[in-house]
């Protein structure tokens, strides 16, 4: 799946990713316990945009309409958020990330 930036709808490319604040995001996530979604943080060389994308996966045994329903209340969750320094893009995903 191609990101776009959600200023100027540039496609990112792998060096646009901030791996550190990626990283960071992750580690928090991980030691929450919170399962089903994971963090990727982009920045955009051209107009500074700084995107923050949730990609929600399947929980094991999660059916299509569980996985709709928790990713429409992740999306009502980020818009209801105050701004912050990143735009947030909720994006459902069929297959869960390789592990590291």
């Amino acid at each position: 799946m191609k990101r776009h930036c959600s200023g100027c709808h540039r496609p990112f490319t792998p060096q646009d990713l901030c791996k550190e604040a990626s990283k960071t995001l992750e580690a928090e996530r991980k030691a929450a316990g919170q399962e089903g979604f994971a963090f990727r943080c982009y920045m955009c060389p051209d107009c500074q945009t700084d995107d923050l994308f949730v990609d929600v996966y399947p929980l094991d045994g999660e059916s299509e309409a569980d996985l709709h329903r928790r990713t429409q209340e992740l999306e009502t969750m980020t818009r209801d958020l105050p701004k912050g320094d990143a735009d947030v893009v909720v994006v459902e995903r069929a297959v869960h990330p390789p592990t590291a």
